[in-house]
């Protein structure tokens, strides 16, 4: 509009000296304009509102043609003075007041609007509003819409500012997109970016391709590129201070709101990595996912309020509603479910896959649960794993496979402990038998759930909203059935009890590992005694073998003398008696056994035995004691520990330089 008004002064000077010096329709005489009204040129009654009107169907308006050199010789030229330019770059010109300014044109047509004050030079520019591209000198294909939008751009070109103060600042930046009061604002030589809002993108100076929609999206960077930032406040923070690409993501409101210096960091949904400063390579996606996070890396979270209270903890992933909501410092953990690793505050390296999985875990560390409601009844337990729908672990360095309401586990293969000789120390051949085997008591039983239950204190499955559910009727019916099932086995604490008066440390009981544990019993392990208990047995049949044998021998030796009647032989009643042991010599079971002060062994000989010895043996077989010449007929001896070591012993009587009988001793401390 500015344009056409300086036309139409150029047009009221121009033509002065061709209208008449009076208006009485003479086209020859010289025409004088009325002191005040109008004129008209080709009309009598010319329009009020117009100084001069020219109306023709046939003829145009000429105005002063001229050269450049011409134009330029015009002396003290005024304000809007038009002419046209024939040489050079030909074409319509007005002064300015300080310079003459190409008027732009083509097929006739002003390629440019202006209105209101400002605008500058319109040539392929649109201005609205009041001191709109105001210094714009060659920049061209830019939209100014809005109170001083663009008001300082210079050579900017292809630019889009829409709103008071929109992109005030820019002089040379080009390709930007600005929608909002004060969008931009700041901008100088950014390019290709896009903010949205009201100071959206609001400090940018010189960064180039960002995104920014939203009220206060991206309103502190500065310099940096490749950012986006989609909701109200959107990496509100991000000061961008230093050119480079720092690839953040933010879309929804708040999200990335206090970010600094954080780098490829990605944040979909309101308030997500809401408290990050420094973290960077984070992924949060959803309402308040990583909310707390200030320089944790490397995280990954998925749902609302996944890993909510994470600070700086880093290479953690929590995959649905509440995942590791706890979380602050703990780091390499994965949970994959909705409130798994709920709790959770300093663990790291767990990994728990199910809703609810590790629930209860706070301060654990590799720990691994997957099922649904799989968890820990208590906080700090580590290298411990829980497989199966509710499967419970109690203690650290434990695997649990199903929950109480399992009745089979198995396949097709035994399990295979490893027992390389290679790998082991310390080997004694210290294990009781019989002794051991004697003591234990078997029993069959039903199981107690809800004792079970009170026990271990598990927290139950999780429902939606987090809260402990009751039994299904589906598990009411299965624990039911199992509380139905008659096993056989032994009670542990008995187990425990027996080998503990041999001092016997066995590894066959699983002890609780404390107040919210269970006893449990490994019935593999009983082979080993088993073993041994049969390998006394099989020695002491033995040892009757070979007794009978010598028996037999020696009464068959009787006969054939008795037969004989060989009176000359040398063999005398004595020699008969060292030759064959006395039928009803006995040696009986030491008492008490097991013993760490004294024990009494009691044995029978004949009288006319010559030699009683009793003789203990480790269980190696070497001698370690010997008593001689002991009284024969009944008789008792007392064994005191003395300095015998603790363990499992073997004594034997020998009468007249025969094994008679063998018994086994056990020796505590």
């Amino acid at each position: 509009m500015k344009q056409f008004s300086v036309l139409k002064k150029c047009i009221s000077r121009t033509v002065l000296f061709l209208l008449p010096a009076a208006f009485t329709g003479t086209v020859t005489a010289q025409n004088i304009f009325p002191a005040s009204g109008s004129a008209g040129i080709g009309t009598v009654i010319p329009a009020s509102s117009s100084a001069l009107e020219i109306k023709s169907t046939t003829q145009g308006f000429l105005i002063p043609r001229m050269t450049f050199a011409q134009k330029n010789t015009i002396a003290s030229p005024v304000s809007s003075l038009m002419v046209y330019q024939t040489d050079n770059t030909p074409g319509f010109y007005f002064f300015n007041g300080s310079a003459w300014i190409k008027m732009a044109a083509s097929d006739g047509l002003i390629n440019g609007l202006a209105i209101g004050t400002g605008g500058g030079s319109i040539a392929f520019n649109t201005a609205l509003g009041n001191n709109t591209l105001i210094s714009n000198t060659t920049g061209y294909y830019n939209t100014a819409s809005g109170y001083k939008s663009l008001y300082s751009n210079s050579t900017g070109y292809t630019n889009s500012a829409t709103g008071a103060h929109s992109m005030y600042l820019n002089t040379t930046g080009s390709g930007n997109t600005s929608n909002g009061y004060a969008a931009l604002y700041y901008n100088n030589s950014g390019s290709e970016n896009t903010a949205i809002g009201n100071k959206a993108l609001f400090s940018n100076t010189s960064g180039y391709s960002n995104v920014a929609i939203g009220t206060g999206a991206l309103v502190s960077n500065n310099l940096a590129h490749n950012l986006v930032a989609v909701g109200d406040s959107a990496l509100y923070n991000f000061p961008g201070s230093s050119a480079g690409t720092y690839a953040n993501t933010a879309i929804g409101s708040k999200s990335l709101f206090t970010n600094t210096s954080g780098i490829f960091n990605t944040a979909l949904g309101a308030s997500s990595l809401y408290s990050n400063t420094i973290g960077s390579s984070n992924t949060a996606c959803g309402e308040n996912a990583l909310y707390y996070n200030t320089e944790g890396g490397d995280n990954t979270a998925n749902g609302t309020s996944a890993l909510y209270a994470n600070t700086i903890g880093s290479l953690n992933t929590a995959n649905g509603t509440a995942a590791l909501n706890y979380n602050t410092s703990g780091s390499n953990n994965s949970a994959d479910g909705a409130f798994a690793l709920y709790n959770t505050t300093v663990g790291s390296s767990n990994t728990a896959n199910g809703t609810a999985a590790l629930y209860t875990n706070t301060t654990g560390s590799y720990l691994t649960a997957f099922g649904r409601s799989a968890d820990v009844n208590a906080g700090n337990y580590s290298n411990s794993s829980a497989v199966g729908y509710n499967a419970a672990i109690t203690a650290s360095n434990q695997v649990r496979l199903g929950n109480s309401n399992i009745t089979s586990i198995g396949g097709f293969a035994n399990w295979t402990n490893i027992s390389d000789g290679r790998v082991k120390k310390n080997i004694k051949g210290n294990v009781p038998g019989l002794v051991f085997i004697n003591k234990l008591q078997p029993v069959t039983y039903n199981l107690n759930l809800e004792a079970a239950d009170k026990i271990l204190q598990l927290t139950g499955q999780i429902d939606k909203d987090g809260k402990t559910a009751q039994h299904t009727a589906e598990e009411t019916e299965a624990r039911k059935a199992k509380e139905q099932v008659l096993y056989s086995g032994f009670i542990a604490q008995d187990v425990e009890k027996a080998a503990k008066e041999l001092n016997y440390d066995f590894s066959g009981v699983d002890a609780a590992k404390n107040s919210k544990d269970l006893y449990g019993l490994r019935y593999s392990e009983f082979v080993v005694p088993l073993v041994k208990a049969v390998q006394e047995l099989s020695k002491m049949n033995d040892d009757k073998d070979t007794k009978i044998d010598d028996l037999q021998k020696q009464i068959n030796e009787l006969k054939a003398l008795i037969i004989s009647g060989n009176t000359s032989t040398s063999a005398s009643a004595d020699n008969i008696h060292l030759q064959i042991p006395p039928v009803n010599s006995m040696l009986s079971q030491n008492i008490p056994n097991p013993f760490n002060t004294n024990t009494l062994i009691r044995y029978t000989t004949v009288s006319s035995a010559k030699q009683v010895q009793i003789i203990i043996f480790n269980s190696n077989g070497a001698a370690v004691k010997q008593f001689n010449n002991l009284n024969p007929g009944i008789a008792e001896l007392t064994v005191t520990a003395g300095s015998l070591a603790a363990g499992s012993y073997f004594y034997s009587l020998i009468i007249d330089g025969k094994k008679v009988d063998t018994r086994q001793m056990i020796i505590t401390k």
